[in-house]
C-alpha cells in the first residue's frame, strides 16, 4: 500500500495586518493554490469557514471569521499576473462571490485540465494526487464543522493537505497540456467558468430548472416564473435553502393548478402549513397579478426531443464520442448534452450560424465534421 500523507506545516493567519503582508508577497507569485472550507446546511448562501492558500514558500490557513479587511484579497483576486489554481472550482467560486464579491482571475481548474490531458473526467483531488504522485490523502474531515473555533488538529491538517499538491499538479498538467498543444483550450474553458459564475446569480431564471416546466401553458409558466423569482428573492433575504421555504414540486403544482382560494392552495402537494400560514395570501395575490398581465406571458418551453430528433441526437453523439476517444478527452468536454440537443432542435440555424458552443478551439476539433453530418442528415430527410 502506498504511503499516506500524515501532516503538513502551515501558518495560521487571523489578522488584517498579516494578511496584507501576505497579499503583497503573493502578488509577486506566478501562481497560487486555493481551496475553501465552508458550511451550507441551513442557509441559502455558503458560509466560509476557512481559506487555504499555498505558494512557493508554504501553506497558509486564513481565518475569515477573524479577518475583516478583505480589500487585499480582493485586489489579489483581480491581479491577472497571478494564476489562481483550484480543483473543481464551482463551489469555491460561489463562496468567493459571496465572501469577496469578486472572482479569482485568471483561473486554472486542475479537474478540467486533467480531463483535457486525457487522465480522467470529473476526477477528485485525492484521486488525482494519488495518480500523479502516489500519495493518499485522508478525507475524514469533509463534513466537519468549519465554523467552530478552535479548529481541531485533524481539521487543520486536512485543510493544509487540500492545497499542498495543487502547485505541483499545476506544473505537471501545464507541461502536458503544452506538449499536447491544449493549454489554451483549458485557459478558455476556465475563463468560461468565471463568466458563468459571474452571471448565474439572477433571480429570474430558476424556473427553467424545474422539471416538467415544458408541460405548462404560457399562463401557467408565467406563474411558475413569478413564484420562482419570488422564492429566490425571499430565500436570499432570510438566508435559508430554497426547499426549506417551499419545494420545486410544490411550485410546479401551484403553477399547474392555479389555486384561487386558500382551501385550494393548502390541498396541493408539498404546501405545508408553515408556508401556508406565512405566505399563502401573498402567493394567491401573486397568481392574480400574473394572470392579469397576459401581455407578458412567456413562450412555452421546448418539449423533450421527439423520436426523429432523438435519432439524430444519437448519431451526432456517436460522432462526438468517436472524436473524443481519438484525442483522449471526455466527450462531454467537446459538446455537452444540452448544447447538442439545441443543435438537434434547430439544425438549420446551427448550419447558418455556428453555435457559440462549437466556436473557439472546438472549430478545428469537432465543429466542421459535426455540422457536416448534420447537413447530410437534414438533406436526406425533412422529418427533423
Amino acid at each position: 500500500m502506498k504511503p499516506e500523507l500524515k501532516s503538513q506545516t502551515f501558518e495560521w493567519v487571523d489578522t488584517n495586518e498579516r494578511l496584507k503582508q501576505l497579499c503583497a508577497q503573493w502578488s509577486s507569485e506566478k501562481a497560487l493554490a486555493l481551496d475553501t472550507e465552508f458550511i451550507r446546511t441551513d442557509t441559502f448562501y455558503p458560509i466560509m469557514g476557512l481559506l487555504q492558500i499555498a505558494d512557493t514558500q508554504g501553506i497558509y490557513l486564513l481565518d475569515p471569521l477573524a479577518i475583516n479587511n478583505k480589500e487585499p484579497l480582493q485586489e489579489l483576486w483581480k491581479n491577472t499576473a497571478v494564476v489562481k489554481i483550484i480543483h473543481s472550482c464551482s463551489e469555491d467560486l460561489e463562496v468567493f462571490n459571496r465572501y469577496l464579491e469578486v472572482l479569482p482571475t485568471p483561473l486554472f481548474d486542475t479537474q478540467v485540465a486533467a480531463a483535457f490531458v486525457g487522465i480522467g473526467s470529473s476526477m477528485g483531488y485525492s484521486n488525482l494526487v494519488e495518480l500523479l504522485f502516489g500519495d493518499l490523502i485522508p478525507k475524514d474531515e469533509t463534513r466537519s464543522d468549519w465554523l467552530q473555533r478552535p479548529l481541531s488538529d485533524a481539521q487543520l491538517n486536512y485543510a493544509a493537505l487540500d492545497v499542498v499538491h495543487l502547485l505541483p499538479i499545476y506544473h505537471e498538467l501545464t507541461q502536458r497540456l503544452s506538449d499536447q498543444q491544449r493549454l489554451q483550450w483549458v485557459e478558455l474553458e476556465c475563463a468560461a467558468l468565471i463568466t458563468k459564475a459571474s452571471t448565474s446569480n439572477s433571480v429570474t431564471h430558476h424556473y427553467l430548472r424545474i422539471k416538467s416546466a415544458w408541460k405548462l401553458q404560457p399562463k401557467q409558466l408565467a406563474v411558475l416564473k413569478a413564484l420562482c423569482s419570488w422564492r429566490e428573492s425571499e430565500t436570499r433575504v432570510i438566508d435559508i435553502p430554497r426547499n426549506r421555504l417551499i419545494k420545486d414540486s410544490a411550485l410546479f403544482d401551484i403553477a399547474q393548478r392555479l389555486p384561487k382560494t386558500k382551501d385550494q392552495l393548502i390541498e396541493l402537494n408539498d404546501v405545508n402549513q408553515r408556508f401556508f400560514s406565512s405566505y399563502g395570501e401573498h402567493c394567491l395575490q401573486l397568481i392574480d397579478d400574473v394572470l392579469a398581465d397576459d401581455d407578458n406571458y412567456p413562450d412555452r418551453l421546448v418539449a423533450p426531443l421527439n423520436a426523429e430528433q432523438r435519432k439524430l441526437f444519437k448519431q451526432l453523439k456517436t460522432h462526438v464520442v468517436d472524436i473524443a476517444e481519438k484525442i483522449s478527452m471526455p466527450a462531454e468536454y467537446l459538446v455537452r448534452k444540452k448544447e447538442l440537443e439545441e443543435i438537434v432542435r434547430y439544425p438549420q440555424q446551427a448550419l447558418l450560424f455556428t453555435p457559440k458552443a462549437l466556436k473557439g478551439w472546438r472549430e478545428a476539433v469537432i465543429t466542421k465534421s459535426l455540422l457536416s453530418i448534420l447537413s447530410e442528415t437534414i438533406n436526406d430527410t425533412d422529418k427533423i
